[in-house]
């Protein structure tokens, strides 16, 4: 075999080395894409402990939530847990309301809390509280609602139904289908049970 045979049979290998060569290039980018695809982190960005945020408006605070712990996410909702406790404040700084829940989400999107689980929102001045197992609060309007069961206790009395709307210091509420017996005053001011 001269070098001119030698050199003629190496040369016929080279396209089928490129053939090949572009052939496992295809698959490691596949398997690289494929794999960077399955390892996209959705869990929580950064974990907070022991956190207290505040909602203010013109200087003034409006709200205080205070929780063991928070989960931020990448698109900025929040979760919380293991539960929160909210203070509400009049606009001279006076609390006027609270609210408990054992487990709270916040939407960025909407800009929502969700609360579920022994939710109880308690107004200072008109001694009512509110005990539901799920409310929505919209920190900028200053409103809560719910679709669920409510249980309203008011020193007079207790009320219950089903959805509600009320301001989020639990200063004026609707129970949307309230139900049992309610006490209505006629017009001498003498009640009708």
């Amino acid at each position: 075999m001269n070098h001119r045979e030698k050199v003629a049979g190496v040369n016929a290998h080279w396209p089928l080395l490129f053939f090949l060569s572009g052939m496992l290039l295809i698959a490691c980018d596949s398997a690289m894409r494929d794999a960077a695809q399955q390892t996209i982190y959705q869990g929580p960005m950064r974990t907070l402990e022991n956190t207290e945020i505040i909602h203010s408006d013109s200087g003034r605070i409006k709200a205080r939530v205070l929780a063991k712990k928070i989960l931020n996410y990448q698109n900025e909702d929040r979760e919380v847990p293991e539960g929160m406790f909210v203070t509400f404040y009049e606009k001279d700084g006076a609390k006027s309301a609270t609210l408990r829940a054992d487990y709270a989400y916040y939407t960025s999107e909407d800009k929502i809390w969700k609360a579920r689980g022994n939710v109880v929102i308690h107004n200072m001045q008109n001694q009512e509280t509110l005990k539901t197992e799920e409310l929505f609060w919209n920190p900028r309007t200053g409103e809560v609602n719910t679709e669920k069961f409510v249980k309203i206790e008011t020193p007079e009395e207790v009320i219950t139904g089903t959805g509600l709307t009320a301001r989020q210091d639990f200063s004026t509420w609707s129970i949307k289908h309230p139900e049992g017996i309610f006490v209505i005053e006629d017009e001498d001011g003498a009640e009708e049970p």
